[in-house]
């Protein structure tokens, strides 16, 4: 299978760079604003700032890129150290005070790290797959196909709703405060042979999933569910 290409954006031109150590505080805040403490609800502000603070510490010297409200990205968002506009500037993350619209893909291929991403509003995106990286959203999380976590090393956290065609969990930590309008599924729920067809297996004698042809699949909106 050929994997389509990705088009990456650098949205350094659409923010400021602040020092990490300097806007740490800043996201707590946003979190207790946006997040009641309602034990009831399974609602608990520090699922967020437990990973605001660590990120804080062992990055304060390096800058996040701050996006305004209402921001466009017009193509795919790489969350790696390695991506041109992360590694150029000597980024942390990415934070955006309101919605987020990526007119593609946000993904992060690094399984045990990767920069920080924090949208106070709401996030719209093609798909979002990610490995290593934070990613922390106050609001909602709309995806047109799918919302995908994979090793155990990352982090997805939603104070809203997350609506997808599928939202899929590998080994992963995934955590949506509001409703989640998808199909869902897990490491825990689901055997993946019996769930996804064969052209998202490396080969006939794999039980594990290629995380790169589903998203593929997603990418050039190819039947990968067998439902």
């Amino acid at each position: 299978m050929i994997i389509s290409p990705v088009h990456l954006f650098d949205p350094t031109p659409l923010g400021d760079l602040v020092l990490t150590r300097d806007i740490s505080g800043d996201l707590e805040t946003f979190i207790k604003d946006a997040i009641p403490l309602d034990p009831e609800l399974m609602s608990y502000p520090e699922f967020f700032a437990e990973f605001v603070r660590p990120h804080a510490l062992r990055y304060g010297a390096h800058k996040i890129l701050v996006l305004p409200h209402g921001t466009h990205l017009k193509g795919d968002l790489k969350l790696d150290f390695d991506a041109p506009w992360v590694a150029a500037n000597r980024l942390s993350g990415l934070v955006c005070l309101g919605d987020l619209i990526v007119e593609g893909d946000v993904f992060n291929e690094t399984l045990s790290f990767g920069p920080l991403l924090f949208v106070k509003g709401n996030l719209k995106v093609n798909n979002l797959v990610k490995a290593g990286a934070p990613v922390l959203v106050l609001g909602n999380v709309d995806a047109d196909l799918i919302v995908l976590g994979h090793y155990n090393d990352g982090v997805l956290r939603v104070g809203g709703d997350l609506s997808a065609d599928a939202y899929m969990l590998m080994d992963h930590d995934g955590y949506v405060r509001g409703k989640v309008n998808a199909k869902v599924f897990t490491d825990e729920d689901v055997i993946w042979r019996e769930v996804l067809m064969d052209n998202v297996f490396e080969n006939e004698r794999e039980d594990e999933p290629k995380i790169d042809l589903i998203w593929n699949c997603a990418r050039t909106r190819s039947k990968f569910l067998t439902g």
